[in-house]
């Protein structure tokens, strides 16, 4: 556990260290939110949005854990239970954990794929005020006239 907790420092103080860019690599954004929940939007330099990932990961992970410990706890006590009627109500329990379970992996996943796409589209748009700048529409004499800068 410690060794996950220094791993995941590690990786945060080198996203917090990288120096600002005018472009953001859409690959690399993808491969840090895919290694590390919010590690593309640290990229990206979106604290806000991966503080709210990690929170809701860590959540998910912690309810996950939760649920699995309870299915394990019924499954025992459905086992040494007395009477059938108590056994039951057990196994019913532990079916509902299970379903927990299953809810929070698909959680986990929705979140995690959710995250991943998100730090692939800032990526994309880090520079976008700067671009918008060298576009320029304008309308003279019934005429539409696209301008860009490079």
């Amino acid at each position: 556990m410690k060794r996950k907790i220094l791993i995941v420092l590690a990786l945060l103080i080198f996203t917090a260290v990288l120096p600002a860019q005018d472009t953001k690599s859409p690959t690399s954004a993808m491969l840090y939110s895919t290694v590390f929940p919010g590690g593309g939007q640290l990229y990206n330099h979106q604290y806000v949005k991966a503080g709210i990932i990690i929170g809701v990961q860590g959540y998910l992970v912690g309810s996950a854990i939760y649920h699995d410990q309870e299915r394990d706890k019924y499954a025992d006590k459905a086992r040494d239970a007395a009477g059938t009627a108590l056994q039951s109500y057990y196994e019913a329990k532990k079916v509902d954990s299970y379903e927990q379970l299953r809810n929070d992996y698909w959680w986990i996943g929705i979140t995690a794929v959710l995250s991943v796409a998100d730090a692939f589209v800032d990526a994309h748009l880090y520079n976008f005020d700067a671009e918008k700048n060298k576009v320029h529409l304008r309308f003279e004499d019934k005429k539409l006239q696209l301008q860009m800068r490079f």
